[in-house]
């Protein structure tokens, strides 16, 4: 009985230092977003999971983003999202990174698509929302429309959203803001943008 008790404690421990010690962000995003890991996204998980994220990127722990804290946090999710680790990008893996690997990424993105996280106002992203939110920023990243993105297009996009995000102009993003942005783009549908 304690040989049984202790082992699951050895185990139990051994899995919490093993999570301590696998960067975060190489798991999937949709995993570490699904909270409570039922395979269905809601918008307060999708919430809680950019407010963690904001916690994460903000290294020197002062409450607020640097370019260059943005930029290392952004160049981590580029490796971690090139499976291949080809240098590029394509649909698939940048879909499943933040959808899912069940998600199915459009063979060829063409047009904008939207932009907003849940579309349909139900309080839950779907796998066909999150497909179409993604793929938007998909599109937008790719400046030459080859249907890759390179590691320069990925950090030129990413450059413009910390301008985007730093609402005030300041130079840094605050948690406020951060938090305004991500919440702006999962309730968009209901200001109807």
């Amino acid at each position: 009985m304690v040989f049984s008790v202790l082992m699951m404690l050895l185990v139990s421990s051994a899995v919490a230092w093993a999570e301590t010690k696998v960067p975060a962000m190489v798991r999937s995003a949709n995993a570490l977003v699904d909270a409570n890991g039922d395979a269905l996204v809601t918008v307060v998980e999708h919430a809680a999971f950019w407010q963690g994220r904001f916690k994460d990127i903000d290294k020197d722990k002062d409450g607020k983003l640097t370019a260059a804290e943005f930029n290392a946090a952004t160049n981590e999710f580029f490796g971690n999202m090139d499976k291949d680790k080809d240098g590029k990008l394509v649909a698939k893996e940048y879909i499943a990174f933040w959808c899912g690997p069940k998600a199915v990424a459009p063979v060829t993105i063409k047009k904008k698509a939207q932009k907003k996280m849940d579309a349909n106002q139900d309080g839950k992203i779907g796998d066909d929302e999150c497909v179409a939110f993604w793929s938007a920023d998909l599109f937008d990243m790719d400046s030459n429309r080859d249907g890759k993105i390179s590691r320069e297009e990925f950090m030129a996009f990413i450059a413009n959203r910390f301008k985007e995000i730093d609402g005030n102009r300041n130079g840094f993003i605050s948690i406020e803001e951060y938090t305004v942005f991500w919440s702006d783009k999962i309730s968009a549908a209901k200001k109807g943008i």
